[in-house]
């Protein structure tokens, strides 16, 4: 998946963001419920996973689109829908969304410049 992104060759390895979301979600609360592992397909498992019980997802309609499509699979699967928890994007004040796309291409920000 990462072949298909712009400036690919930059972005961090799997271990090393890793890493850095564990910290994050221990600095906010324990990371015990949390399971972390690479997604390789668009679904990445969660059409399957039975104790699945949130998804969530960024306010980019095509993903919120693919997390129903998604719980549509896993009523076909028989198992139970999982709940959507959709987050908004920081934004620049330029209106624009903060991507790491963007930051690859050399943009800064502070954050005075970010929109929560």
């Amino acid at each position: 998946m990462l072949t298909q992104k712009k400036r690919g060759t930059l972005i961090q390895s799997y271990e090393e963001r890793r890493h850095a979301l564990v910290e994050f979600i221990n600095s906010e609360r324990s990371s015990s419920r949390c399971t972390i592992f690479p997604i390789e397909t668009k679904e990445g498992g969660a059409d399957k996973m039975e104790d699945l019980e949130a998804l969530v997802v960024s306010d980019e309609i095509g993903v919120v689109q693919m997390a129903f499509s998604i719980n549509a699979m896993r009523a076909e699967n028989g198992i139970p829908r999982f709940h959507i928890v959709v987050v908004p994007r920081v934004r620049t004040k330029d209106g624009r969304p903060l991507s790491s796309s963007r930051i690859r291409d050399g943009e800064t920000f502070t954050d005075k410049e970010l929109v929560y």
